[in-house]
């Protein structure tokens, strides 16, 4: 039987105190150096951050609002994601990293849309609604390349609709949603779908409208 090297058997008697302690350590500064889920959510609840809030909805629907306005799309359907993150401490190798605040909140909304017109010619006219001075809508015919058939992106907005074996899908609420809202209460997709044909999606940019720094 090989003896292993004393040399060894001291390294690793010495190496996995070492290791045990930094990862004691390593959990201590994490739960210690990174806010608590109460205190996120008290933050993410403060007035303050209702008033961003409420700002940054009103500012998400004024876009949705501004497609139903130019285009033939007809506003059926209106989803908001509301989420927050707290800060987590880390680590840079073995250097404890504070986060640069105690809270994040972000705010995501898609609109749901029907059309009197065939898909084709509604698209089109949303192109044209673009290329009007002044126009809230980026989609122009220089630029909106569709990336998959029944989708178009661009600067962060993605507008989807359904497709022979392929449907815009119903809105799921995120396990970690802070706030889910859908307006009018209790409208599907689907339902949509039955009533008016074809249904078109278009999701906006998130907008990150509140932080509390560290």
């Amino acid at each position: 039987m090989t003896r292993r090297p004393v040399k060894v058997l001291m390294l690793r008697a010495v190496t996995r105190p070492l290791l045990l302690t930094f990862n004691v350590v390593a959990r201590l500064w994490t739960l210690l150096g990174s806010t608590s889920r109460h205190r996120a959510h008290r933050l993410a609840d403060s007035d303050t951050a209702q008033q961003a809030r409420q700002a940054a909805e009103a500012r998400l629907r004024a876009i949705a609002q501004a497609y139903a306005q130019s285009t033939p799309l007809v506003l059926r359907l209106v989803v908001v994601e509301d989420s927050y993150t707290r800060g987590m401490a880390g680590w840079d190798m073995f250097n404890p990293v504070k986060p640069a605040y105690q809270v994040s909140c972000s705010m995501r909304l898609t609109a749901y849309y029907s059309s009197p017109l065939p898909a084709p010619e509604t698209i089109t006219r949303i192109l044209a609604a673009g290329e009007q001075a002044l126009s809230g809508i980026p989609f122009t015919h220089d630029n909106a390349h569709e990336d998959r058939q029944g989708a178009m992106t661009h600067v962060g907005h993605t507008l989807t609709w359904d497709q022979p074996g392929s449907h815009v899908p119903e809105p799921e609420q995120p396990a970690n949603a802070f706030r889910f809202v859908c307006q009018p209460p209790g409208a599907r997709v689907d339902g949509i779908r039955r009533r008016h044909g074809t249904v078109f999606a278009l999701t906006l940019p998130p907008e990150n409208y509140y932080q509390v720094p560290r």
